[in-house]
């Protein structure tokens, strides 16, 4: 069964990155990286996010304020942060989605690095924000998407 869902969720990463191929700023407008979410999240039969403007805007804020691309988190809880040469929206998705194959669900377990997954297929989840920023370093970006109602809580499994 696991097999068929990395397959289905490599089928629905590849669904979605097509899909934004010949999108205008390909990868960032929130209608992509909505839609990215929630083609990995019909894979796992979780209900769909919506777009939230006010997570939006505090996800570009905190991306503003790190020019640096240094990875610190904001006291935000549910945030996913990555940062890059020519760091995208979906492309950032697309990293903390492959943290999945260090995800052990059978025990609830991060084999090495896996919350930035969790946190986007976390069942209670409705509400995204995303965001990026160019760096002080010109070719690279970061990007910060925000989640309401966060994830990652300790102890319980997020689907």
């Amino acid at each position: 069964m696991a097999h068929l869902i990395n397959i289905s969720l490599v089928l629905a990463i590849s669904f979605a990155v097509l899909q934004l191929t010949n999108a205008h700023d390909a990868g960032n407008s929130h209608e992509d990286y909505v839609s990215v979410h929630n083609c990995i999240r019909k894979v796992l039969n979780l209900p769909p996010l919506v777009y939230d403007p006010e997570m939006e805007k505090f996800a570009q804020s905190w991306a503003d304020q790190r020019k640096d691309c240094a990875m610190i988190h904001s006291d935000r809880c549910g945030e996913n942060m990555a940062s890059g040469p020519d760091m995208n929206i979906t492309y950032g998705i697309q990293l903390w989605l492959d943290e999945r194959l260090d995800y052990d669900y059978p025990n609830n377990n991060c084999m090495k690095m896996c919350g930035h997954y969790t946190q986007i297929v976390w069942k209670n989840t409705q509400r995204v924000g995303c965001a990026r920023s160019q760096c002080a370093d010109p070719t690279c970006w970061v990007v910060v998407c925000n989640y309401d109602p966060p994830g990652n809580v300790v102890g319980q499994w997020p689907y």
